[in-house]
Protein backbone atom coordinates (compact mmCIF):
# COMPACT_ATOMS: atom_id res chain seq x y z
CA UNK A 1 0.00 0.00 0.00
CA UNK A 2 2.85 2.01 1.05
CA UNK A 3 4.49 1.84 -2.18
CA UNK A 4 1.65 2.03 -4.59
CA UNK A 5 0.94 5.46 -2.62
CA UNK A 6 4.66 6.72 -3.23
CA UNK A 7 4.48 5.60 -7.04
CA UNK A 8 1.23 7.67 -7.27
CA UNK A 9 3.37 10.62 -5.33
CA UNK A 10 6.13 10.44 -7.69
CA UNK A 11 3.96 10.60 -11.08
CA UNK A 12 2.12 13.69 -9.92
CA UNK A 13 5.08 15.34 -8.86
CA UNK A 14 6.36 14.21 -12.24
CA UNK A 15 2.87 15.72 -14.05
CA UNK A 16 3.33 19.05 -12.25
CA UNK A 17 6.81 19.69 -13.21
CA UNK A 18 5.98 18.86 -16.71
CA UNK A 19 3.08 21.62 -16.36
CA UNK A 20 4.83 24.16 -14.99
CA UNK A 21 8.38 23.97 -17.21
CA UNK A 22 6.65 23.37 -20.11
CA UNK A 23 5.82 25.89 -23.22
CA UNK A 24 2.85 27.96 -22.92
CA UNK A 25 1.18 26.06 -25.66
CA UNK A 26 0.46 27.77 -28.85
CA UNK A 27 -1.85 27.10 -31.77
CA UNK A 28 -1.22 25.09 -34.97
CA UNK A 29 -1.22 26.43 -38.53
CA UNK A 30 -3.87 23.99 -39.64
CA UNK A 31 -7.33 23.78 -38.60
CA UNK A 32 -9.51 21.21 -38.37
CA UNK A 33 -12.02 22.89 -39.70
CA UNK A 34 -12.80 25.51 -42.86
CA UNK A 35 -13.35 29.17 -41.89
CA UNK A 36 -16.60 29.59 -43.32
CA UNK A 37 -20.30 28.43 -42.40
CA UNK A 38 -22.10 27.34 -45.28
CA UNK A 39 -24.99 28.87 -46.87
CA UNK A 40 -27.13 26.17 -47.18
CA UNK A 41 -27.23 23.19 -44.45
CA UNK A 42 -29.90 20.72 -45.48
CA UNK A 43 -33.55 22.28 -44.32
CA UNK A 44 -32.14 25.66 -43.76
CA UNK A 45 -30.34 28.88 -45.32
CA UNK A 46 -27.97 31.25 -43.61
CA UNK A 47 -27.54 34.84 -43.33
CA UNK A 48 -24.60 36.69 -42.27
CA UNK A 49 -24.45 37.45 -38.40
CA UNK A 50 -21.64 40.68 -37.22
CA UNK A 51 -19.64 39.89 -34.59
CA UNK A 52 -20.65 41.56 -31.06
CA UNK A 53 -17.87 44.26 -30.39
CA UNK A 54 -17.52 43.32 -26.90
CA UNK A 55 -17.07 39.32 -28.21
CA UNK A 56 -13.96 41.38 -30.39
CA UNK A 57 -12.47 42.91 -27.71
CA UNK A 58 -12.24 39.69 -24.98
CA UNK A 59 -10.78 37.46 -27.65
CA UNK A 60 -6.91 37.80 -29.22
CA UNK A 61 -7.47 39.93 -32.40
CA UNK A 62 -5.97 36.63 -34.54
CA UNK A 63 -9.12 34.97 -33.74
CA UNK A 64 -11.50 33.88 -36.75
CA UNK A 65 -15.20 34.33 -35.58
CA UNK A 66 -18.28 33.25 -38.50
CA UNK A 67 -21.89 33.58 -37.62
CA UNK A 68 -24.92 33.05 -39.28
CA UNK A 69 -28.43 33.07 -38.05
CA UNK A 70 -30.53 29.74 -39.84
CA UNK A 71 -33.89 29.55 -40.56
CA UNK A 72 -36.15 27.68 -42.49
CA UNK A 73 -37.47 29.62 -45.62
CA UNK A 74 -40.67 30.04 -47.27
CA UNK A 75 -42.83 29.45 -43.82
CA UNK A 76 -44.67 31.97 -41.82
CA UNK A 77 -43.90 32.36 -38.29
CA UNK A 78 -45.52 29.89 -36.94
CA UNK A 79 -44.14 27.67 -38.59
CA UNK A 80 -40.50 28.10 -38.92
CA UNK A 81 -37.53 27.13 -36.88
CA UNK A 82 -34.53 29.64 -36.41
CA UNK A 83 -30.95 28.82 -34.82
CA UNK A 84 -28.07 30.90 -34.46
CA UNK A 85 -24.63 29.24 -35.01
CA UNK A 86 -20.98 30.33 -33.97
CA UNK A 87 -17.42 28.85 -35.23
CA UNK A 88 -14.39 30.22 -33.55
CA UNK A 89 -11.04 29.21 -35.00
CA UNK A 90 -8.38 30.27 -32.76
CA UNK A 91 -5.41 31.94 -33.77
CA UNK A 92 -1.62 31.81 -32.37
CA UNK A 93 -3.09 32.69 -28.92
CA UNK A 94 -5.08 29.80 -27.65
CA UNK A 95 -7.07 31.90 -24.92
CA UNK A 96 -9.56 32.40 -27.61
CA UNK A 97 -11.03 28.84 -27.04
CA UNK A 98 -12.77 28.78 -23.19
CA UNK A 99 -15.53 27.10 -21.36
CA UNK A 100 -18.70 28.54 -22.89
CA UNK A 101 -20.35 28.40 -19.37
CA UNK A 102 -18.30 31.21 -18.71
CA UNK A 103 -19.25 33.27 -21.42
CA UNK A 104 -23.24 32.36 -20.77
CA UNK A 105 -22.77 33.38 -16.86
CA UNK A 106 -21.95 36.71 -18.18
CA UNK A 107 -24.65 37.21 -20.03
CA UNK A 108 -26.83 36.38 -17.86
CA UNK A 109 -27.87 33.04 -18.81
CA UNK A 110 -28.53 30.28 -16.05
CA UNK A 111 -27.05 26.81 -17.08
CA UNK A 112 -29.64 24.77 -15.87
CA UNK A 113 -28.91 21.25 -17.55
CA UNK A 114 -25.86 20.04 -19.04
CA UNK A 115 -25.83 16.39 -21.21
CA UNK A 116 -24.00 14.96 -23.68
CA UNK A 117 -25.49 13.81 -27.07
CA UNK A 118 -24.67 11.53 -30.19
CA UNK A 119 -24.95 13.10 -33.44
CA UNK A 120 -24.92 10.31 -36.23
CA UNK A 121 -23.82 11.60 -39.41
CA UNK A 122 -25.10 10.77 -42.93
CA UNK A 123 -21.82 8.88 -43.44
CA UNK A 124 -22.51 7.00 -40.19
CA UNK A 125 -19.99 8.74 -38.28
CA UNK A 126 -21.05 9.99 -35.01
CA UNK A 127 -20.13 13.66 -33.65
CA UNK A 128 -20.30 13.64 -29.78
CA UNK A 129 -21.61 17.50 -28.58
CA UNK A 130 -22.68 19.04 -25.27
CA UNK A 131 -26.35 20.39 -24.93
CA UNK A 132 -26.55 22.82 -22.15
CA UNK A 133 -30.11 23.95 -21.29
CA UNK A 134 -30.13 27.63 -20.48
CA UNK A 135 -32.62 30.18 -19.26
CA UNK A 136 -32.78 33.99 -17.88
CA UNK A 137 -35.74 36.55 -17.38
CA UNK A 138 -35.74 39.14 -19.74
CA UNK A 139 -38.04 42.49 -19.35
CA UNK A 140 -40.43 43.29 -21.86
CA UNK A 141 -41.43 46.75 -22.98
CA UNK A 142 -44.63 46.21 -20.35
CA UNK A 143 -42.13 46.03 -17.98
CA UNK A 144 -43.36 42.78 -17.28
CA UNK A 145 -40.52 39.94 -17.13
CA UNK A 146 -40.52 36.84 -19.52
CA UNK A 147 -38.41 33.80 -19.02
CA UNK A 148 -36.79 33.02 -21.77
CA UNK A 149 -35.29 29.38 -22.24
CA UNK A 150 -32.72 28.17 -24.98
CA UNK A 151 -30.74 25.53 -25.77
CA UNK A 152 -26.99 26.02 -26.63
CA UNK A 153 -25.06 23.04 -28.52
CA UNK A 154 -21.35 23.44 -28.51
CA UNK A 155 -18.01 20.89 -29.31
CA UNK A 156 -14.41 21.46 -29.32
CA UNK A 157 -12.58 20.39 -33.05
CA UNK A 158 -9.02 19.48 -33.09
CA UNK A 159 -6.67 19.17 -36.49
CA UNK A 160 -8.08 15.50 -36.51
CA UNK A 161 -10.28 14.84 -33.56
CA UNK A 162 -12.94 16.65 -31.61
CA UNK A 163 -14.33 16.56 -28.10
CA UNK A 164 -17.39 18.03 -26.41
CA UNK A 165 -15.41 18.23 -23.21
CA UNK A 166 -13.22 21.52 -22.60
CA UNK A 167 -11.09 19.37 -19.40
CA UNK A 168 -10.43 16.40 -22.36
CA UNK A 169 -9.84 18.95 -24.95
CA UNK A 170 -7.09 20.41 -22.64
CA UNK A 171 -5.92 16.92 -21.70
CA UNK A 172 -5.48 16.30 -25.70
CA UNK A 173 -3.79 19.32 -26.41
CA UNK A 174 -1.03 18.17 -23.57
CA UNK A 175 -1.06 14.79 -24.87
CA UNK A 176 -0.24 15.48 -28.51
CA UNK A 177 2.24 18.06 -27.93
CA UNK A 178 4.61 15.36 -25.94
CA UNK A 179 3.44 12.71 -27.87
CA UNK A 180 2.57 13.37 -31.21
CA UNK A 181 4.32 16.94 -31.56
CA UNK A 182 1.23 17.90 -32.45
CA UNK A 183 -0.10 21.79 -32.00
CA UNK A 184 -4.05 21.85 -32.30
CA UNK A 185 -5.20 24.82 -33.45
CA UNK A 186 -8.70 24.53 -32.10
CA UNK A 187 -11.97 25.28 -32.94
CA UNK A 188 -15.10 25.86 -31.42
CA UNK A 189 -18.36 25.31 -33.03
CA UNK A 190 -21.68 26.18 -31.59
CA UNK A 191 -25.16 26.16 -32.24
CA UNK A 192 -28.25 28.70 -29.97
CA UNK A 193 -31.49 28.14 -30.34
CA UNK A 194 -34.76 29.42 -28.07
CA UNK A 195 -37.44 27.31 -26.64
CA UNK A 196 -40.68 28.96 -27.92
CA UNK A 197 -43.29 27.07 -26.20
CA UNK A 198 -44.30 30.19 -24.05
CA UNK A 199 -43.55 32.71 -26.54
CA UNK A 200 -46.47 33.69 -28.87
CA UNK A 201 -45.15 33.76 -32.46
CA UNK A 202 -45.80 37.28 -32.55
CA UNK A 203 -42.69 37.10 -29.54
CA UNK A 204 -40.50 34.65 -30.70
CA UNK A 205 -41.03 34.75 -35.02
CA UNK A 206 -41.48 30.73 -34.50
CA UNK A 207 -43.36 27.95 -34.32
CA UNK A 208 -44.01 26.78 -30.92
CA UNK A 209 -40.95 24.19 -29.77
CA UNK A 210 -40.77 22.44 -26.33
CA UNK A 211 -37.05 21.46 -24.88
CA UNK A 212 -37.08 18.08 -26.79
CA UNK A 213 -38.38 19.84 -30.21
CA UNK A 214 -35.46 22.31 -29.86
CA UNK A 215 -32.81 19.61 -29.07
CA UNK A 216 -34.12 17.30 -32.35
CA UNK A 217 -34.45 20.75 -34.32
CA UNK A 218 -30.42 21.83 -33.15
CA UNK A 219 -29.18 18.42 -33.80
CA UNK A 220 -30.94 17.76 -37.16
CA UNK A 221 -29.38 21.17 -38.37
CA UNK A 222 -25.64 19.84 -37.00
CA UNK A 223 -26.16 16.85 -38.89
CA UNK A 224 -26.62 18.69 -42.48
CA UNK A 225 -23.76 21.85 -41.17
CA UNK A 226 -20.99 20.03 -39.28
CA UNK A 227 -19.56 17.92 -42.77
CA UNK A 228 -19.55 21.07 -44.47
CA UNK A 229 -17.17 22.92 -42.16
CA UNK A 230 -15.56 19.97 -40.11
CA UNK A 231 -12.49 18.08 -42.23
CA UNK A 232 -12.23 14.94 -40.24
CA UNK A 233 -16.75 14.67 -41.38
CA UNK A 234 -16.22 15.80 -44.98
CA UNK A 235 -16.89 12.90 -47.34
CA UNK A 236 -15.45 12.35 -51.17
CA UNK A 237 -17.74 11.56 -53.86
Amino acid sequence: MIVRASILLVLCGMTMLLCQFSPQPRGGKEAGVLAELPLVAGGFVGTNEESDKRERELLPPDTIIKKREYHTPGRGRDQRDVAHATLVIAGNDTRSIHRPEVCLDGQGWTITSSTVREVKMISGAVLRVRDLGIEREELMPDRSKLRLRAHYVYWFVGNDLSTPSNLERQMLSLRDSVLRNVNHRWAYPSVMARVTDNLTPQQSGERRRDDAETVEMILSLIRSLAPKFQKSLMTTP
